[in-house]
């Protein structure tokens, strides 16, 4: 969803915890930490298809994610990195089955200082976040979303046409956060819904099953996608997803507790906190 979502907002978050520890740096479409001399650190936040290191630096670090199978060609790259940090145990588990070694899990995370309840009116009865630019997307079922909601009014936002700082309000403004993508290297807006207090509803596919507080739902079927990039594709059971959201639409005692719960756990996922292992990696 342009530069501030998706791997944008990781690079957003890697960008702030080395500022809060007076570590100098640039941020572009990826991270150079300069030194005095030539010599720099590069953080390279991606998917693994994608990535390269840095040519230029004397230690390359990959922030890597995937969302299916990583071909065994990309050990001609990936293992040209100092050190591999995976985004989740999913992203893991792939890398290292196409022989390519990690070194550390990092789990992305958002400000929850932000990202928080807000006493705000509901005028939004289903909302729900993600990419949709073409049918390279459908992998994320964002056209799904009015359908599946339905007679609940919805709210799919998929461009950047609310700034970064002023998305909490949107969630706020809802009371229910729909997430039917069949497939993610992390899924940060369940991570921003839940930091706001908003239940969640979500198809329990990799990697928010990891992690996620909410209702998931068993997905009907999973497949793979072909080509250079592969996508492990867990098919939601619409019917199934609409009869929770209708569920918990009704029930108002299960909405605030699993407001409650999922703030808890958001909590958790603080840059501050989660994220920190990384500067192990440049010392």
């Amino acid at each position: 969803m342009g530069q501030w979502r998706g791997f944008g907002a990781v690079i957003r978050y890697v960008s702030l915890l080395l500022k809060d520890h007076n570590i100098k740096h640039h941020k572009g479409s990826w991270i150079e930490i300069p030194s005095n001399k030539p010599p720099k650190i590069a953080i390279v936040v991606g998917h693994w298809a994608f990535i390269r290191p840095d040519k230029n630096a004397y230690r390359n670090i990959a922030y890597c994610f995937t969302e299916g199978t990583v071909k065994p060609r990309a050990r001609e790259w990936m293992n040209k990195f100092d050190y591999i940090i995976a985004s989740s145990k999913f992203t893991k588990a792939k890398l290292e089955q196409a022989g390519i070694r990690v070194d550390e899990i990092v789990y992305p995370g958002i400000d929850t200082e932000l990202f928080k309840p807000q006493p705000m009116p509901k005028f939004i009865d289903v909302l729900a976040v993600g990419i949709w630019e073409s049918p390279f997307d459908d992998r994320k079922f964002m056209k799904k979303v009015v359908e599946v909601a339905f007679p609940y009014s919805t709210h799919v936002h998929t461009r950047n046409t609310v700034k970064y700082e002023e998305l909490p309000k949107l969630y706020n403004m809802s009371r229910v956060y729909l997430s039917l993508t069949g497939c993610e290297g992390f899924n940060i807006p369940v991570l921003e819904a839940m930091a706001c207090g908003i239940p969640v509803v979500y198809n329990a596919s990799p990697s928010t099953t990891e992690w996620a507080v909410g209702i998931g739902v068993k997905p009907t079927k999973v497949y793979e996608t072909q080509g250079f990039v592969s996508f492990q594709i867990h098919e939601p059971n619409f019917k199934e997803i609409k009869e929770a959201i209708r569920r918990l639409m009704k029930d108002e005692t299960k909405r605030k507790q699993l407001s409650k719960e999922g703030r808890a756990k958001a909590e958790k996922f603080d840059y501050r906190v989660c994220m920190t292992k990384i500067l192990e990696f440049i010392k």
